[in-house]
């Protein structure tokens, strides 16, 4: 195995090389007034990261800490919440509020399907003492995207606030917070953005603040209205996580300059390249209304999916995802993050190819996928 390990996992991701050398840059002092202009260029970005106009607040945590932002800023024990439940991670959802004492109303969806916006809104329309909606916009574990835009409208509509788990879409799929009625967003460094973990942000609208006074499950690192008191000063609450700082200030430049559609689009051509080279090889995709970011892949009968997994790292170099649970001999997925380019996207498929033939299984030649894949990239 001669070529560098690749990661087409759903996070961490691959990173450009001049933004891990930022990494080892000397530490400095963060409160100075040469930090604090750093930070509001940060979060100038990071509001056009999240189409709003709304402070966006960076925590030094993983995306779950920015999950748990999002609950105890918001809310109080015995409060009513819907949670849309759709894999793992509309799971950490219902696991977080009830941890905190939350009455949770849960739509739990089969694998791989997509809520239908209209369940939402007749369930809100009935019990008027749901107080928060929350989602996931791509949930991870099944490739499946929410439609965002649809739920924020129906939310919007009533005295309930939408919270939205965004770590593995902004930057990949089109979210506009304020134009969607999103009440609070959050993502994180490791996806999209193309960072290392560490970081993670959240966004509240104005409806929110509201609920931010009578939370009583505010805690002290958390603290929505410390952490706005700090930012409308270029600063935050706490000693952020400085190299990380260093690097997420060049890639929102980058990404400012690049632009959020055009990124978007490359996504999106090198994830029907994936897929249109996992067809050639007779494979089939899971999921209905699947994100750009991961393409979940059934594994052929008699085949163990975790095999495919082990191999394509061990002889191959390039890591993939198992699919969690009882899923994990089934399926598997590979993401569509961070610095990979079309070339990546032509060696998984190769890769692919030939571990499906060393493990007896017949598939159209090599080339007819990547040639597949190739056609593809023209549209």
């Amino acid at each position: 195995m001669s070529k560098k390990k690749l990661l087409m996992v759903l996070g961490p991701t691959e990173i450009e090389e001049n933004i891990r050398q930022l990494g080892a840059l000397p530490q400095v002092y963060n409160r100075t007034p040469e930090f604090s202009s750093l930070m509001k260029r940060i979060n100038k970005n990071l509001q056009y990261l999240f189409k709003t106009k709304n402070p966006v607040f960076t925590l030094s945590c993983s995306g779950t800490g920015a999950m748990e932002a999002a609950v105890t800023n918001t809310l109080s024990p015995g409060d009513k919440v819907l949670i849309i439940n759709g894999g793992t991670f509309g799971e950490r959802w219902v696991k977080i509020c009830k941890k905190h004492k939350l009455k949770v109303k849960e739509i739990k969806l089969r694998y791989g399907k997509a809520i239908n916006p209209t369940i939402i809104e007749n369930l809100i329309k009935k019990d008027k003492q749901i107080k928060a909606v929350f989602t996931t916009h791509n949930e991870t574990s099944t490739g499946v995207l929410t439609d965002i835009k649809t739920i924020g409208k129906i939310v919007h509509k009533t005295k309930a606030i939408l919270i939205v788990d965004a770590i593995s879409s902004i930057g990949v799929e089109p979210l506009e917070m304020d134009q969607w009625h999103c009440d609070v967003v959050i993502t994180s460094s490791q996806k999209a953005l193309a960072l290392p973990p560490g970081l993670a942000f959240i966004s509240f609208s104005p409806k929110v603040w509201k609920y931010v006074k009578k939370a009583r499950l505010r805690t002290f690192y958390f603290d929505a209205f410390d952490y706005l008191k700090n930012w409308k000063r270029g600063q935050t609450p706490f000693t952020p996580s400085i190299s990380l700082i260093f690097q997420l200030d060049v890639r929102l430049q980058k990404v400012k300059k690049i632009g959020l559609q055009q990124i978007q689009n490359k996504y999106k051509l090198q994830t029907n390249m994936l897929r249109s080279g996992i067809k050639a090889l007779g494979l089939k995709l899971a999921g209905e209304r699947p994100a750009n970011c991961v393409t979940g892949v059934w594994a052929p009968k008699k085949i163990d999916a975790s095999k495919i997994v082990k191999i394509m790292s061990k002889k191959h170099g390039i890591s993939i995802a198992p699919s969690p649970g009882i899923l994990k001999t089934r399926l598997f997925r590979i993401g569509n993050f961070g610095d990979i380019d079309q070339k990546d996207i032509i060696r998984t498929i190769s890769s692919l190819e030939k571990i499906l033939t060393q493990l007896g299984c017949s598939v159209i030649p090599q080339k007819s996928a990547v040639t597949k894949a190739l056609i593809k990239k023209r549209y």
